[in-house]
């Protein structure tokens, strides 16, 4: 979707989308999102990168009528190093002034409603959204098709689009593989690994945003709350053996939240898999198989944070304007990295 805004609404090109299924039917579906950045107090770099794509994209979902469900998110320290590191992370020059502030355990305490038991990271600049709003925004004027494509092959001036039985879906000057874990398929030379997630959520419970490692997130109507992590794993949907982790997941940090949880009634549940990378950054720019051919993958957790910033910088490299990325980051991104 966001891959469709900056083509066509951004740049005046017409981009068509090719999907498997429906809008959401993979990792967006979700009815809620955290759209927080990657902390990292050591390579300036990496925070830099996020930093400018939480900007990007909060300011962008802002804009979206009915997309932000709350502002700030309340980050909870998981290990005793964490609070040297949120005030590494706080003092950082990347950050607008009361962007990133440490709280201590009294002040996160009265912010959740329940005692806990370490201090955070109150990130005034991110957000929870509704995925679905903003897919609807962005797809709204998109030339879209229901087909699952198999691989692409060069016509020396563009490509074709084909599926298992060899039939053309489209042809198109530029392709960006924007498929989540299914780019794997597509493209088995990028160093993607499937991690299978599942969340669950219930109605009437208000909580959040709040991380910690899990997460409780608000949906508008009721709370988002998980997520699985099953390394390697694809297959299969909802399980009772997830619900109980990602219900022992909020126990284990925000006791009273899962007995609120738990009281109201059976939770309703849905699974994903995200593509992750060996070193957790995504993949963003050109292929090496010819001209014309881009990625935009391994976005792992963060999706929502750096995808519009990585998309709009993907459509920049393809149309040949200037990319919003700056040399250094972009290159942090490039699909060729390890090669480079």
């Amino acid at each position: 979707a966001g891959g469709e805004y900056y083509f066509s609404k951004v740049f005046g090109v017409r981009a068509t989308v090719v999907e498997v299924a429906h809008a959401g039917a993979g990792g967006s579906g979700f009815p809620a999102s955290l759209v927080t950045p990657r902390l990292d107090a050591g390579d300036g770099a990496i925070a830099a990168l996020h930093a400018q794509a939480l900007a990007r994209a909060a300011g962008l979902y802002a804009a979206i009528p009915g997309a932000v469900i709350r502002t700030g998110v309340l980050q909870l320290e998981q290990t005793p190093r964490d609070a040297g590191r949120f005030a590494k992370v706080a003092r950082q020059p990347i950050w607008a002034e009361g962007a990133m502030a440490v709280r201590d355990a009294a002040t996160c305490a009265a912010q959740l409603g329940e005692a806990v038991d370490s201090g955070g990271l109150w990130m005034r600049d991110a957000v929870a959204i509704r995925p679905g709003a903003v897919l609807d925004a962005w797809l709204e004027d998109a030339d879209r098709r229901v087909a699952r494509v198999a691989r692409a092959e060069s016509t020396g001036h563009g490509w074709r689009l084909l599926d298992d039985n060899g039939t053309l879906i489209l042809e198109a000057e530029i392709v960006v593989f924007a498929a989540g874990w299914g780019t794997a398929g597509l493209v088995p030379a990028l160093p993607l690994a499937p991690v299978r997630g599942q969340a669950n959520w219930v109605e009437g419970v208000e909580a959040g945003p709040v991380a910690w490692g899990g997460y409780a997130a608000p949906t508008g109507s009721g709370l988002l709350f998980g997520a699985t992590h099953d390394r390697g794993e694809t297959g299969g949907g909802p399980t009772g053996d997830a619900d109980a982790r990602n219900l022992s997941t909020v126990a284990t940090r925000l006791p009273q939240l899962a007995s609120r949880i738990a009281a109201a009634g059976p939770a309703q549940a849905r699974t994903a898999v995200r593509a992750t990378t060996p070193d957790r950054l995504p993949l963003a720019g050109a292929l090496p198989d010819g001209a014309g051919l881009f990625v935009l993958g391994g976005l792992g957790s963060r999706g929502f944070c750096v995808a519009p910033l990585l998309a709009e910088h993907v459509a920049a490299l393809a149309l040949g304007v200037p990319s919003p990325l700056p040399a250094d980051l972009a290159a942090r991104v490039d699909p060729l990295r390890n090669a480079i």
